[in-house]
């Protein structure tokens, strides 16, 4: 990206660059960026959840969902 690039150029890249973590973890495989943190994809079991709109609980499906822990050099204390 440089001094020209729009900020749909860079919403662009910024899709394209998750798109890859999100096909990279998919087969449940942890992705490690040096200095910067670890992508893991994971299965979240079902469970119950209250609907605010109607007041009741119903049940919320297992899904898989992508996490992510920083680096410690990422969160430290400048």
């Amino acid at each position: 990206m440089g001094p020209g690039a729009t900020r749909a150029t860079a919403s662009a890249a910024v899709e394209a660059v998750l798109a890859s973590i999100h096909l990279a973890t998919e087969g449940g495989e942890k992705l490690h960026l040096a200095h910067f943190g670890t992508f893991e994809q994971v299965l979240r079991a079902a469970r119950q959840g209250y609907d605010i709109n109607t007041g009741s609980m119903r049940p919320i499906p297992e899904r898989k969902e992508l996490t992510f822990k920083a680096a410690k050099g990422l969160l430290r204390d400048t």
